[in-house]
């Protein structure tokens, strides 16, 4: 099973601190080839929205929920683990608010921005804001949070008596270390050999997340910023798009909502956290 999302983020929500007159670009033309190419090859995926990008751009939200699955990606892509449970209780209940307001869809889905979910009590505030599905653990130590669960696979998660299902991002081993290669910045690092050879060794469930930003080749350089960071933010721009469109030609992919739907949900393991 190979499942395709997106998060719908401006460029810039990487970076700390970035002044605002350097937030004048967006991503909008990027996601508009992006849904171009999806409706070009008849691809299925689910999008996880950003509140405050959604505000922004009403219509671009509005038509997006008409034709595909959606889902939160919170409210400013603030990390999860730099708010107090309050704060992140009212993060996700207005994410969902702003995005059922303009598309007039229930939003049952949530991926915390940059899988940054570390405290397992945080999964009570996501419950309670009626997400049925989340997509924000991660089997790896990663940049923004170390890692919630043991194994890249489709799973229910238990806490405290209260259960949610979980689709987290796609990992494989690489000389008896546990790496990410179906998202964003490995993406548009490993080759397309590469990508493909995991995809084929995981038949059984991947799952890629992407940017628009990791297609956009005219997104602002900040220039204060590192080497590392820059060379995160662009390696594999130019390469990305010929990549995904040739990814998508050779396998077939569905989104979270349909893959829900063919899953035995009695034969699925449940992880207590």
């Amino acid at each position: 099973m190979n499942i395709l999302t997106f998060d719908i983020e401006e460029w810039y929500c990487i970076f700390i601190n970035i002044a605002e007159e350097k937030k004048t670009y967006s991503i909008k033309d990027s996601l508009l080839k992006l849904l171009n190419i999806m409706e070009v090859h008849n691809i299925k995926p689910t999008f996880f929205i950003l509140a405050s990008f959604a505000k922004k751009n009403p219509q671009i939200i509005y038509d997006i929920a008409q034709k595909y699955d959606i889902g939160s990606h919170g409210l400013n892509h603030d990390l999860v683990e730099s708010m107090s449970y309050k704060d992140f209780q009212n993060d996700i209940a207005e994410s969902i608010r702003i995005l059922e307001d303009i598309t007039g869809k229930k939003v049952t889905k949530y991926r915390a921005p940059g899988f940054s979910i570390s405290n397992k009590e945080y999964f009570k505030a996501i419950v309670d804001s009626g997400i049925e599905t989340d997509c924000s653990l991660s089997a790896i130590n990663h940049f923004y949070g170390n890692k919630m669960i043991d194994k890249s696979q489709i799973c229910i998660i238990e806490y405290n008596g209260i259960k949610i299902k979980e689709f987290p991002p796609s990992i494989f081993n690489f000389l008896g270390k546990d790496l990410g290669f179906l998202g964003g910045g490995y993406f548009r690092l490993f080759p397309y050999r590469m990508l493909k050879y995991c995809m084929n060794k995981h038949r059984d469930y991947n799952l890629i997340y992407l940017h628009p930003s990791d297609f956009d080749v005219n997104q602002p350089m900040i220039s204060e910023y590192s080497f590392l960071e820059k060379f995160k933010r662009r390696v594999g721009v130019q390469t990305a798009e010929k990549k995904l469109i040739r990814m998508l030609s050779e396998f077939g992919f569905t989104d979270i909502v349909t893959a829900e739907k063919v899953i035995d949900w009695s034969n699925i393991p449940i992880v207590q956290l």
